[in-house]
């Protein structure tokens, strides 16, 4: 997983690079609060975006993001029961979950100056989610794809106009279809803060 994260990762700089200066390319921190689940309520902050937007206009823009969250929870002794209620274990656990969604995403921004643009997107796309139990000398584990959906509120901050970066602050809400079988779960959710760092070309 890795490794496709840095293949990704650079696939997002060279694109940016290559292309005009109506292209932005950001880089961010992600702060992660898991909120549909009975196990993990821990709010993560391993997290990270890369993303490109290309502007049509001075209204409009669209692109692609990469995002990745890391969560990870003590949780005391207690009985676990497998969704067709042919297994059960009792014991204390460590729970791990992995998020990574990689989605195509548009953005529409309120105001056209170049030093403020706060902004309302929505992102679509696949997100590959692996949630580990870790009991003992054992571990249960699932994993696979599920769509996602991220509707996000932020802004983008210039300090002056003749820069080629600025900051990047957004919230998001994230919805994705990912199942798993070891507390019967059928969606992940999660709300999620982001501050970066924009660079245009």
């Amino acid at each position: 997983m890795k490794k496709l994260i840095i293949i990704l990762s650079l696939l997002f700089i060279f694109t940016a690079e290559g292309l005009a200066q109506t292209n932005l390319f950001g880089v961010g921190w992600e702060i992660n609060i898991p909120n549909n689940n009975n196990y993990v309520k821990k709010t993560s902050y391993a997290g990270g975006k890369l993303e490109y937007r290309h502007f049509f206009n001075k209204k409009f823009s669209a692109g692609v993001a990469l995002n990745w969250t890391t969560y990870e929870q003590y949780l005391p002794r207690q009985t676990f029961t497998s969704s067709d209620g042919n297994k059960a274990v009792t014991s204390d656990f460590v729970a791990q979950i992995y998020q990574l969604p990689i989605t195509a995403t548009a953005h529409y921004y309120f105001i056209e100056t170049d030093l403020f643009k706060p902004y309302v997107g929505l992102a679509l796309g696949g997100q590959y989610l692996e949630q580990s139990f870790y009991y003992n000398v054992y571990v249960s584990d699932d994993n696979g794809w599920g769509f996602v959906a991220r509707p996000e509120l932020g802004t983008i901050i210039k300090t002056n106009v003749l820069n080629k970066w600025g900051f990047l602050a957004a919230v998001n809400y994230s919805y994705s279809t990912n199942k798993t079988e070891i507390i019967n779960s059928d969606s992940f959710k999660n709300i999620g803060f982001t501050i970066g760092v924009a660079f245009w070309q």
